[in-house]
């Protein structure tokens, strides 16, 4: 009775185990029917694969900076259809990142339509280092669509010397993509009179006029290639230099004429001495000079006339062996023509490239612009400067750029307003001058009247004014490395404050005493009444130094600037805080001798 029960329980279980498997079986196999006949269904539009095809073009460019162009044409088949496209993605194997100098993008049949580009963001693998390229707007190549960019890669410190006239390039043979490329066109310009010698890949030679050039196709080229390459040439002269800093200054005078002054710092990377430089300067650049610490150098110019440019070969004063820096300047002037647009009666506009006609990659690039004496700035566009200095009669504008190349936009123009009776103001003050020479000599040859009295020195007052800003300097000094003590807790708190209170004591009564000490000051007479102020001056200056200081150490925390912000402002308010130190230094200095 017992086994009949079970076995009739377990005969009605079977159909209701055979449900469930049935229907899952039904289910799984209904979205494959669906997917095939949605494939097979003539009217779809199937989804599209990029073809992408890239032409990676090497340049040795003169001095040695190489500059790598890798074109980009991305397509669809036609009834291809895909999302529209908002970035892609390339790059070049890790170990070159520390040689890069600037990269940008452009579209390839209009070079002047920047595209965005974020640099440093991966490939997504370890070892690349890559930039995306960003489509705004996005770009549609469905249907047999296609769209080509350009990307721009200029590096340093690639090439090395074998040889006087023997060098070495070691390089990416192929950009690192995050997707295959059908195919790669290599190519390989050297420069101008140079020769292929021997390389690590196989390459095609082909001769054009001075200019050898190399080809190699690699089809296809696969994703994330890390491929390095060494490529040998022969130039009997091929200068390799590294640029450390360029500062130029450029002054408009009130005739119109445009004053320039280049100075120049490199050291010489080859095996072979370095006798002479070869500049290209601006076009319609006039009356060229070269100097250096010790006096005039002897230079060839190949000036020509306005509208071409002016070639220049400057010869040292000695001869440049490996790792040898040479520092000199050349001065030119340049025509107003070429550079100013006179918009009005007193409305002009002058518009200048930093570099041109330079295939160095410059360190530090300085560039200094002088506006003519009562000239007003308007406006500046292209390059905003670092700094601004405005004096009496004039303005300067100054701009620092690191790691600038001739790929930079470094075109600016400024308007200014500037009225023509300024040109006269040095003649007529000179002529004004002149006359008052010759009125104080005709007052000279009559009678002399009684002496006017001379203030005696006020030497106690000079003494005591002295000793208390000297000891007020002390005492601050005293303070400030107390307080850093503090904070690294090398002195008890307790002793810190009871010192703390007695010092801020006694710089309040070094303060009264100094203020009551500077007005019997200015009562001694106009020449220390003009001392006091001068002090006075630069105190203001230290405060508002300091003041800037403690802002930019805020914004900087709070990652309001940049790293390179943050040090070239640091380096700026250095440089005030040194120029008001020196002034009250230099006055006391002149007070105390007095005492004496």
């Amino acid at each position: 009775m017992s086994a009949g029960k079970v076995f009739e329980l377990k005969v009605p279980s079977l159909p209701r185990l055979l449900i469930p498997i049935l229907l899952l079986s039904f289910l799984c196999l209904t979205p494959l029917g669906v997917i095939t006949t949605t494939a097979a269904s003539p009217e779809a539009t199937s989804s599209a694969s990029i073809n992408v095809k890239v032409n990676h073009r090497i340049e040795i460019q003169s001095g040695g900076s190489i500059a790598i162009k890798d074109t980009l044409s991305l397509s669809t088949n036609p009834g291809e259809g895909m999302e529209p496209l908002q970035n892609f993605s390339i790059g070049f194997p890790f170990k070159y990142s520390s040689n890069l100098d600037h990269c940008f993008a452009y579209e390839t049949a209009n070079p002047e339509a920047r595209l965005r580009l974020d640099s440093n963001v991966g490939l997504g693998r370890i070892g690349f280092y890559g930039v995306n390229v960003i489509f705004d707007p996005p770009v549609n190549i469905s249907n047999g669509g296609s769209y080509s960019f350009t990307v721009v890669f200029v590096f340093s410190n690639l090439i090395s010397a074998k040889g006087e006239d023997t060098f070495n390039l070691d390089f990416p043979v192929y950009p690192s993509l995050t997707e295959k490329s059908s195919v790669c066109d290599v190519t390989v310009v050297l420069p101008v009179e140079a020769s292929y010698n021997a390389s690590s890949h196989s390459f095609n030679r082909t001769t054009l006029g001075s200019y050898q050039t190399l080809n190699h196709t690699k089809a296809p080229l696969e994703a994330f290639v890390k491929d390095f390459a060494y490529l040998v040439f022969k130039h009997v002269d091929f200068p390799l230099i590294e640029n450390e800093e360029v500062r130029r200054e450029i002054i408009l005078d009130e005739l119109g004429q445009i004053h320039f002054s280049d100075s120049y710092q490199i050291v010489n990377r080859g095996v072979k001495k370095l006798y002479a430089i070869s500049l290209g300067l601006p076009r319609g650049a006039s009356q060229v000079s070269a100097w250096d610490t010790f006096g005039g150098l002897s230079l060839s110019v190949d000036e020509k006339n306005v509208t071409t440019y002016t070639n220049v070969t400057v010869a040292f004063r000695e001869a440049l062996n490996l790792g040898k820096r040479g520092e000199f300047t050349v001065k030119y002037l340049l025509p107003r023509e070429n550079h100013v647009v006179r918009e009005d009666w007193r409305s002009f506009n002058l518009s200048l490239t930093m570099l041109e006609r330079f295939h160095w990659t410059v360190r530090k690039l300085t560039v200094s612009l002088t506006s003519p004496e009562g000239a007003e700035l308007v406006h500046l566009r292209g390059v905003n400067p670092t700094v601004v200095q405005k004096e009496m009669f004039q303005e300067k504008m100054i701009f620092t750029i690191f790691n600038a190349t001739s790929f930079h936009s470094l075109h600016f123009s400024v308007a200014y307003t500037y009225l023509v009776f300024w040109a006269a103001f040095r003649p007529t003050l000179w002529m004004g001058l002149v006359v008052v020479a010759i009125g104080a000599a005709v007052l000279l040859r009559r009678p002399l009247k009684p002496a006017v009295p001379i203030v005696p020195t006020p030497v106690d007052a000079l003494r005591r004014f002295v000793d208390a800003y000297e000891e007020r300097d002390r005492l601050l000094g005293e303070l400030e490395m107390m307080e850093r003590q503090a904070q690294k807790g090398k002195i008890p708190r307790h002793r810190y404050k009871v010192r703390r209170r007695t010092l801020e004591s006694r710089l309040s009564t070094l303060s009264h005493d100094l203020t009551d000490l500077r007005e019997e000051m200015r009562s001694a007479g106009a020449r220390y009444a003009e001392m006091m102020g001068r002090i006075e001056a630069a105190e203001m200056e230290l405060e508002g130094v300091e003041e800037d200081t403690r802002r930019i150490e805020i914004r900087y925390r709070r990652r309001e600037l940049s790293s390179e912000a943050y040090r070239r402002l640091l380096e700026e308010y250095h440089r005030r805080r040194e120029r008001a130190k020196t002034i009250v230094e230099g006055l006391l200095l002149r007070l105390r001798e007095e005492i004496k």
